[in-house]
C-alpha cells in the first residue's frame, strides 16, 4: 500500500517540467520522485525548485534533468526519529525519502507527520463580498463562495487550506448574501480557526474592503479572492513576501495561449517566416496576495478599490512587487465551466489527500 502512494510520485528525467507539476499536484505531497529505468532515485524536484525555474523564465516543455536536484537528503531503512527530526530542522526541507540498500524508495518521510503546523498570527482577509453574477443561477440565493464543490463550499475548502498551513485568524469581507456565510461559520471555532467578519455597507472592491480591518492586520497578511480552489502552499508564499521584503507579493500563474493557426510575419507584403500554431506564454492574477500592513495606509476610506489599483500606486511609489508562481493546483472559479470542472477537480485532488491522511 505504502509503494503503490510512492509510485505515484515517480517521474523518469526526460519528462518535461509541466509533467512534473502534474505529478506533484495529484500526489499532494509537494514533491516528485525521479527514477531511472531501474527505479533507483537519481532525483528530486519539490514544487519551490520548479517555482524557481518559471521565475528563471525556463519553459515548461523543459525536461526535468535540468532542474532536479541530484544532491537530494535521504535516509536508510534503519533511520532514527532524533535523525530525521534534525534533518528536517538542519536541512529546512519538507520531505526526506527512505531508501534501501539498491537506492529504491521505500518510503517517505514528510515534515507535517513530525511536527504540527504551529498556529501562525498573520491573517488571511477572504473577500467574499461578490455578486457572481456570471454563475446564474446558481448564485441567485447564494452567494459564490458559498456553491458547494464536493460536499462543501468553496470558502470551507479556503479555510481548510489555510488551516492546515497553520493560518487560523480569518477575515471575511461581506456584501452580497453575506448574513448565509456569517451564519454557517459563526466564529469559527467549529472550524478550529478564528474568523473576524467585515460588513461592506456597499461594494469596496478587492483591496478597499481591507482598510476595515486595519487594526488587526499589524502583521503581513493575505488577500484572497472568494472564488479560488487552490492547493497553494501558503507558508512558502509568506516565507517568500517576507524573504524579499515586497510591499506585494503576487501569487501568479503561468498561462498557456495556442494560437490555433499559422501565423505569417509579413514585411513589405513579402512572408519573412510561417510558424504554425504558435504558444505564448504568460503570467496571470491568480488572485491571491500577500501584503505588508503599512501598505493599508494607502488603500482610500470608504471609497471603491480594486487590488489592481492598489498593485499601480504601489509601482507608481517605486515600491516593491513581487511575483510567486502558484505551481500547485489553481482553478478561478468565474463561469459555469469552471465551477464544473471545480468538482471534478475536487473528487481527484481534495477528496484523495484527505482519504490519504485519515490512512
Amino acid at each position: 500500500m505504502v509503494f503503490n502512494k510512492i509510485s505515484k510520485l515517480f517521474i523518469y528525467p526526460n519528462n518535461t517540467i509541466k509533467e512534473a507539476m502534474e505529478v506533484i499536484e495529484k500526489g499532494s505531497k509537494g514533491i516528485a520522485l525521479v527514477i531511472d529505468e531501474k527505479k533507483r532515485l537519481i532525483g528530486t524536484v519539490t514544487d519551490g525548485d520548479i517555482r524557481r525555474a518559471i521565475l528563471r523564465g525556463l519553459a515548461l516543455e523543459n525536461s526535468i534533468e535540468t532542474i532536479m536536484n541530484n544532491q537530494f537528503t535521504f535516509v536508510t531503512e534503519n533511520y532514527s526519529q532524533t535523525l530525521i527530526k534534525n534533518l528536517f530542522e538542519q536541512k529546512q526541507i519538507n520531505q526526506i525519502p527512505v531508501l534501501n540498500d539498491n537506492m529504491n524508495v521505500v518510503d517517505v518521510i514528510y515534515y507535517h507527520d513530525i511536527h504540527q503546523n504551529p498556529s501562525k498570527e498573520n491573517w488571511a482577509v477572504i473577500m467574499a463580498g461578490g455578486l457572481g453574477t456570471r454563475l446564474h443561477p446558481l448564485t441567485k440565493d447564494i452567494p459564490k463562495p458559498m456553491l458547494q464543490v464536493g460536499a462543501k463550499p468553496i470558502l470551507e475548502t479556503i479555510i481548510e487550506q489555510l488551516k492546515s498551513y497553520g493560518f487560523k485568524n480569518i477575515v471575511i469581507s461581506l456584501n452580497y448574501k453575506g448574513e448565509i456565510i456569517k451564519n454557517y461559520f459563526q466564529d469559527g471555532s467549529g472550524f478550529g480557526v478564528n474568523i473576524k467578519y467585515i460588513n461592506e455597507k456597499k461594494r469596496l472592491g478587492t483591496a478597499g474592503a481591507i482598510r476595515l480591518a486595519k487594526e488587526i492586520l499589524t502583521n503581513s497578511f493575505f488577500v484572497i479572492n472568494g472564488d479560488i480552489l487552490t492547493k497553494l502552499n501558503f507558508t512558502q508564499l509568506m516565507k517568500y513576501h517576507l524573504k524579499h521584503e515586497n510591499f506585494i507579493t503576487i501569487g501568479t500563474r503561468k498561462y498557456q495561449l495556442e494560437i490555433p493557426y499559422g501565423v505569417v510575419d509579413i514585411n513589405d507584403e513579402r512572408v519573412k517566416t510561417l510558424i504554425e500554431k504558435p504558444k505564448k506564454e504568460y503570467f496571470i492574477n491568480g488572485g491571491i496576495y500577500c501584503l505588508s500592513p503599512e501598505i493599508i495606509d494607502w488603500v482610500p476610506e470608504n471609497k471603491y478599490f480594486d487590488m489592481t489599483q492598489l498593485i499601480d500606486l504601489c509601482l507608481s511609489k517605486k515600491q516593491k512587487v513581487g511575483s510567486f508562481p502558484i505551481t500547485e493546483y489553481w482553478m478561478d472559479i468565474g463561469q459555469m465551466e469552471d465551477y464544473q470542472q471545480a468538482s471534478v477537480d475536487y473528487n481527484n485532488l481534495f477528496r484523495s489527500e484527505i482519504s490519504a491522511t485519515s490512512e
